[in-house]
């Protein structure tokens, strides 16, 4: 999907200094781009924010009555704009990329003339505030201004000059375009909501303007067009614009005299029906406002329609052919089947996105929509809620794969880990044994870093890790041999990619690690590492591009054959979330394990759409419950027996129970049974396990002379 040419209509603005840390630039701009919470282009171009996408869906289940109501919710005239509305909703509706856009006017009308008996109007109001209202004028704009206020709790009375209510619906449309029966089921709202309605009153002729104000709390003029004008040659105190309309404040409606609010054709010329509706509403809200003693202008939707959040890919002129223009002056179209409503709802997208939170465990279990997370970082950092929820992010940019705007969330949190830490609120105590374990990791008792027995100088660098010494000593020695021997030259790098401070935010303490391995490659010379760990690797292409990086799978593939143990067996495999990027690794995986006889059974979330193993972020001692669930999610993906190659994954699945293997030891062991179930080891045993790693490296001889290297 192209990414939006325009901004929502509902993007927050958030008012941040010119310095303002990354997290809160990250924060902006989700809270600007995720659709979450946004509308589908359908109810972002409708000025009255219709949820056509959710009446179009409910009708898709042959669910009309719901439907209908679901329109009410926001229109009381469901009849009226079925037949006569510009249907704006239709002009960006996402499936003109591949077809026409949805019928989705004429589906409104379909479950309008649809409902038997008398109209459902929704008729509850809030409480009596005591206060009264004169609306001038009962087209259009005036009538929904009226609804609105009517429902909120005032009192109203609609003065209309003419016989009957209506305006322009009643008096301008012709019956062949709008049927009259329609306009009368539609508008009888107004008398059942109990609005007082006083026909044949011409305002400056039978009551004056001052009149009018003195008798109610605020007034309305929402007169159409011609109205208004003959209001202006009688009235005076009323401005006029260069265009000789009543001038008022487009975006409150204030007349510049106290409590007289004025919208509709009064202010915007002829216009259509929904957006004399739009500008009605609009002028209503003012006039809450006001007898609230709230902002008139505060927090308030733009007039105009703001950037859309899903993007069309097709050419603006093979839009236009695909579209109907909107036109009025046409009898109207025949009306739709219940068939064809059923068959017309199914082909609408739904363009209601929440991928990220559906298949991420933490974003699930934390909000509805990344925007609330963004919120909480912008408005309480600091505060430990929001600090144990940015602790609990994997940082696996699942999120980012799956989203149409490839925001990542977890980048995000991660930058609020890092501003954390700045503040000293960062690490949190329970990330004390984390830091412990990479301090070992880089420090002297177990690291090591040495070119080739025999050579001053290696132009690779075998990258252990922390994690593979830790767990298979005997195998990490195996799999370098195997490189020596294919790639002669090739030296030892055991230490910690850093991976673990980063991850909580402690950029001085990477940045010592990150320096220490680049120094230490130079001095032997080397210019490519090669990691076992796709954690390793991840974090290695990410932050050193001044060595080539290239995994040990991906080195092995194609010149190492091993031994054929595993004819007959089915596994699945479990990538590492970070190796989201890397292809080639994964690639080289699974024809590893084809090379040892073994058949693969892909699962959905593998590759660029891999999920976490539970551990990644490190988030388990913040939030174990959270990291055993995201284990047990990814487990179930498959019945068969899961090959990690990534030490700190296999650990995670067997922990949750799940036959799992590492790589080293499926295509090595004479047992895959066994070893799937095999306990992983922990604690000191681990520690002890990487002294003997080291031991053994240090006790390696020179090859046979004469290898050349390559």
């Amino acid at each position: 999907m192209a990414q939006a040419a325009e901004k929502p209509r509902e993007a927050e603005v958030v008012e941040l200094p010119v310095d303002q840390p990354r997290y809160m630039v990250l924060a902006r701009e989700i809270l600007e781009r995720c659709r979450g919470e946004g509308p589908a282009n359908c109810v972002a171009r409708c000025p009255l924010h219709v949820d056509a996408r959710a009446y179009v869906q409910l009708a898709k289940e042959g669910r009309f009555r719901e439907a209908l109501q679901k329109v009410r919710e926001r229109l009381p005239f469901p009849g009226i704009l079925g037949y006569v509305c510009a249907h704006p909703c239709e002009l960006h509706c996402k499936k003109v990329d591949e077809a026409e856009p949805i019928r989705i006017r004429d589906i409104k009308r379909f479950l309008a003339e649809w409902e038997p008996g008398e109209a459902e109007h929704i008729l509850d109001c809030e409480a009596d505030r005591g206060k009264s209202i004169a609306v001038i004028g009962a087209g259009p704009a005036g009538l929904l201004a009226a609804h609105d206020l009517r429902r909120r709790g005032y009192g109203v009375t609609v003065f209309e000059a003419e016989a009957e209510i209506g305006g322009c619906l009643r008096y301008r449309i012709p019956d062949w375009r709008l049927p009259r029966k329609v306009v009368d089921r539609d508008l009888s709202i107004i008398d059942a909501l109990g609005i007082e309605i006083r026909t044949g009153v011409e305002l400056g002729k039978d009551i004056s303007l001052d009149e009018i104000r003195s008798r109610y709390d605020a007034v309305l003029l929402l007169l159409g067009y011609a109205g208004a004008r003959q209001l202006l040659m009688k009235e005076k105190g009323l401005r006029r614009d260069r265009y000789g309309r009543l001038e008022v404040d487009p975006e409150s409606c204030e007349t510049g005299i106290p409590g007289l609010f004025a919208g509709g054709d009064a202010i915007s010329g002829p216009a259509t029906v929904i957006n004399a509706l739009s500008l009605g509403r609009r002028a209503a809200e003012s006039v809450h406002r006001f007898l609230q003693g709230l902002g008139v202008d505060e927090d308030r939707e733009p007039l105009l329609p703001r950037k859309l959040l899903w993007g069309l890919d097709i050419e603006e002129k093979e839009r236009l052919a695909r579209i109907r223009t909107p036109v009025m002056m046409t009898p109207a179209v025949a009306p739709m089947s219940e068939e064809e409503v059923l068959a017309e709802a199914d082909r609408c997208l739904d363009c209601e996105c929440g991928l990220c939170v559906n298949d991420c465990e933490f974003l699930s279990s934390h909000c509805s929509s990344p925007k609330e997370l963004a919120r909480q970082v912008i408005a309480d950092l600091e505060g430990a809620e929001v600090l144990k929820m940015a602790y609990s992010c994997n940082i696996c940019s699942l999120c980012e794969t799956v989203c149409p705007e490839k925001l990542d969330t977890g980048e995000m949190l991660l930058e609020a880990r890092r501003e954390a830490v700045r503040r000293g609120l960062g690490p949190l105590p329970v990330h004390k044994g984390i830091i412990s374990y990479f301090n070992a990791g880089v420090g002297k008792a177990f690291t090591l870093i040495r070119s080739e027995p025999g050579r001053r100088r290696s132009k690779r660098l075998f990258f252990t890790g922390c994690s593979l010494p830790a767990v298979a000593p005997a195998h990490t020695k195996r799999i370098y041999e195997e490189l020596r021997r294919h790639y002669p030259g090739t030296g030892i790098m055991m230490y910690c990619c850093g991976a673990p401070v980063e991850l909580l935010g402690m950029d001085e303490a990477f940045a010592g690690a990150r320096e220490t391995i680049l120094r230490r490659a130079e001095e032997l010379g080397a210019e490519e590492l090669i990691p076992a760990c796709p954690d390793c690797a991840h974090t290695l292409i990410e932050n050193i591009p001044e060595l080539k990086v290239r995994t040990v799978w991906e080195m092995l593939d194609g010149v190492w054959q091993p031994p054929r143990l595993r004819e007959g067996d089915r596994v699945a495999i479990h990538d590492s979330c970070k190796t989201r990027h890397q292809p080639e690794t994964c690639a080289s995986v699974r024809s590893l394990i084809e090379a040892g006889g073994a058949e693969i059974e892909e699962i959905e979330y593998d590759g660029e759409k891999a999920r976490c193993c539970g551990f990644g972020g490190m988030i388990y001692p913040v939030n174990p419950d959270l990291s055993q669930q995201i284990t047990k999610r990814r487990a179930e993906e498959s019945s068969l027996p899961m090959v990690t190659y990534c030490a700190g994954c296999r650990m995670a699945l067997a922990g949750a129970g799940k036959e799992s293997i590492h790589i080293l030891d499926f295509l090595l062991g004479e047992n895959l049974e066994a070893g799937a179930r095999a306990k992983p080891p922990a604690g000191l045993a681990r520690y002890l396990n990487r002294l003997r790693t080291k031991w053994a490296f240090k006790r390696l001889k020179p090859l046979e002379k004469g290898r050349e290297e390559s």
